[in-house]
């Protein structure tokens, strides 16, 4: 029965309170809701599958409920459900207002699944049926040109992604981040980072034994390319699969539309096309080749990441020979991760005589390049790594650059200009990033 499953979705109501099981490790992204919370627009979760969305909205509804909202005004419909999904929108409203007349805020999971939902959301938004509206979902169709129309200067978003490194140590019960705590532990740092490169960040499978949680993420990675690439576009799910192995396999590697294509038997079109449905599910995320020239920087994507290295180490990469790319890899994720709601951030990576992982800007100007680099002792690998950083920094403007790595912490002066090692470990738990403003004015 529809009143059974509204029910079930909503036991804080009996409870009066969200059980702790349903609250996991508090997640980062909690703190930009709750500085949002006061802005009368839409509030947008989106992120790939099973990043822990749901989790998200349960400890929104613990914050609220403790900021003395009553429990009973606070409305949950999951969509993934077949009793909420079938219901007619009017029908499902009437029922949940029939149980519980005083719902005052509404949160709508996977949302999307269900057609012309936008227009119904809003109909709520317009009509100030509820204080506040939150709307969470597995994909970027959520912002797509013709929902962005219907919901135009009604929404605000937020973008979820699987578990940073700092929320993997604090599912594993480490509480302290002070430095010198850090520094003194750094053997136990090291070891849970191998790991965390390793296993990736998918909230249900951590703790997972190894062939366990292999299993979960393939099977993730299917029911992605299935049902939120291949089925929501009416696409081949043969091709589909292929192409994402395929890119997934060979992430922060340089290819083209046409390379992908002659790899995998189709044309040029089916691949454009087919990785454009496969960013929108956030299974992959794209990296543009810099130019300070507008036509040539919007011209096709050539670089893709994972959305998690766990998953590309289960589905693609050997994770022991590609160690390298799997820290690329969770850089780039990090960076989105950081800057996902700043509209004026943008990243890049530089391509003249070598190449430079990652170029930030922020509106028209060049404020952060980063390498990435798994040992940098050696000085022929050093000299490889900083060459390319060095005339990057000398035609972009940039006084400082920043190398990752794994151990090396120090800094040097080449040419007027201050190169930063900095371990992985630190950049990903004290969120390292420069801000802008200091890698220009170094």
């Amino acid at each position: 029965m529809l009143s059974d499953a509204i029910r079930k979705w909503n036991p804080w109501w009996a409870e009066g309170e969200v059980e702790k099981e349903l609250l996991g490790v508090e997640r980062e992204k909690l703190a930009k809701l709750k500085e949002h919370l006061d802005l009368k627009l839409i509030k947008d979760i989106i992120g790939v599958r099973r990043s822990g969305k749901t989790t998200l909205l349960y400890q929104l509804i613990q914050h609220l409920i403790f900021q003395d909202v009553n429990a009973k005004e606070i409305l949950l419909l999951n969509f993934d459900d077949n009793e909420i999904y079938n219901a007619d929108f009017d029908k499902l409203l009437l029922e949940c207002r029939r149980i519980n007349p005083d719902i005052s805020h509404i949160f709508l999971d996977e949302v999307q699944e269900k057609q012309n939902w936008e227009r119904w959301v809003r109909s709520l938004y317009d009509t100030r049926q509820f204080k506040r509206v939150f709307v969470s979902g597995s994909s970027s169709s959520l912002l797509k040109r013709d929902v962005g129309r219907v919901l135009s200067g009604r929404h605000t978003t937020f973008v979820m992604f699987p578990f940073s490194f700092l929320e993997y140590l604090r599912f594993y019960d480490w509480r302290n981040f002070e430095a010198d705590y850090l520094e003194h532990n750094r053997g136990k740092v090291f070891h849970f980072l191998e790991r965390y490169l390793a296993e990736g960040g998918f909230p249900e499978t951590l703790g997972m034994g190894r062939m366990k949680r292999i299993k979960y993420l393939s099977d993730l990675f299917d029911d992605i390319v299935a049902r939120d690439a291949t089925a929501r576009h009416k696409a081949d799910y043969e091709i589909m699969k292929k192409i994402a192995y395929y890119v997934v396999s060979n992430s922060s590697k340089t290819m083209t539309h046409r390379s992908v294509a002659n790899v995998c038997g189709v044309s040029v079109d089916t691949v454009t096309k087919y990785l454009a449905y496969l960013e929108e599910c956030y299974l992959i995320l794209p990296l543009r080749r810099f130019s300070p020239r507008l036509k040539e920087q919007m011209r096709e994507i050539n670089k893709y990441y994972s959305i998690d290295t766990g998953l590309a180490n289960a589905v693609g990469y050997r994770f022991r020979e590609e160690f390298g790319r799997a820290m690329e890899n969770a850089v780039f994720i990090e960076l989105n991760r950081k800057f996902a709601e700043n509209k004026e951030i943008k990243l890049f990576y530089w391509n003249g005589e070598g190449e430079v992982d990652f170029v930030i800007r922020e509106g028209l100007r060049v404020r952060q390049l980063i390498q990435v680099c798994y040992n940098i002792e050696d000085q022929k690998t050093r000299k490889r790594e900083v060459k390319p950083l060095l005339r990057s920094m000398n035609e972009l403007g940039v006084r400082q650059g920043l190398v990752i790595t794994w151990d090396l912490n120090s800094e040097e002066k080449i040419d007027g200009k201050r190169i930063v090692y900095e371990p992985l470990w630190k950049w990903m738990i004290s969120r390292g990033v420069k801000t802008p403003q200091d890698a220009t004015e170094a």
